[in-house]
């Protein structure tokens, strides 16, 4: 009985993302980001992500929130990030929107 329960232990934790963190990258450039990025935000260009995302995480299973200025750049660094093996990279859109939910640092 007990190697049952410990085998379902073991089963259950590894489909299930217990361990996954989740992100904020702004992927515009680092003048802008300068000016103003969501709290908590990583920088990273959209011409670098591909190259520095193992900066923030190396768990193709963390949840990677993707923002630029109006969701065209975060779009394609989603589509570079999914064909990299991140399972959960997402777009999230523009700024001006994501403030509505989110606390904006301006310089």
């Amino acid at each position: 009985m007990f190697k049952k329960s410990l085998l379902l232990a073991t089963l259950l934790m590894s489909s299930v993302s217990v361990w996954a963190a989740e992100h904020w990258v702004d992927v515009r450039s680092a003048e802008q980001f300068n000016e103003a990025h969501i709290d908590g935000a990583v920088n990273i260009p959209l011409k670098e992500i591909g190259s520095r995302i193992n900066e923030i995480t190396q768990n193709k299973n963390d949840t990677i929130n993707l923002y630029c200025n109006s969701g065209n750049q975060s779009g394609k660094a989603e589509t570079l990030l999914q064909k990299a093996g991140y399972k959960n990279a997402v777009n999230k859109g523009g700024i001006k929107d994501l403030a509505k939910e989110h606390n904006v640092i301006s310089q």
